[in-house]
């Protein structure tokens, strides 16, 4: 009698045709879960940016007593927003604090101060609308923030809205 010691040629080719489409699953499937990872890091980028941006511009906005509306610019993509406001809520010392888009960065500076970036450079600002809101008894300002990513296979952007009360406008 005869033993076969071994796979036939049609059985080594079927197996490397299985273990073949099972490894371009896999490796597919690695791929798209960086692409998801990626994604979702660029969207937290974009997200931790706006945090910081609309915190400060929150933050300023309730400690100033009106908007200068002469220097600011309302309602465009690239809105500057001009404070008459105070050095701190400990120093009454009265400045003029600006927020506008420098360089695709969201921006900020007071009096003849240097610019300090709000944003990181790997977000951009691809518009910041500021609109004031007047009523009899307040002012408010109402902010749309849209934010993107460097350009590059994982692009994101995201809008952001806030509506803030001058809490020294009543």
């Amino acid at each position: 009698m005869r033993y076969n010691r071994g796979a036939s040629l049609i059985e080594t080719l079927i197996y490397s045709a299985i273990l073949a489409v099972l490894s371009v699953l896999a490796i597919n499937t690695v791929l798209a879960m960086l692409s998801a990872f990626s994604q979702a890091r660029a969207l937290k980028q974009a997200g931790l940016s706006a945090e910081t941006s609309l915190e400060r511009l929150t933050r300023e906005v309730r400690l100033a007593s009106s908007i200068d509306e002469g220097a600011s610019v309302f309602t465009a993509t690239s809105s500057r927003l001009v404070l008459n406001t105070v050095k701190s809520a400990a120093d009454p010392t009265p400045v003029s604090r600006q927020f506008f888009v420098s360089g695709s960065r969201m921006a900020v500076q007071e009096g003849s101060d240097p610019v300090e970036f709000l944003t990181s450079n790997k977000i951009l600002i691809s518009s910041f609308w500021a609109e004031k809101i007047t009523t009899p008894h307040s002012q408010a300002v109402k902010v749309v923030l849209v934010l993107e990513t460097v350009p590059g296979k994982h692009q994101a952007s995201q809008t952001f809205y806030q509506t803030v009360i001058l809490r020294g406008s009543y």
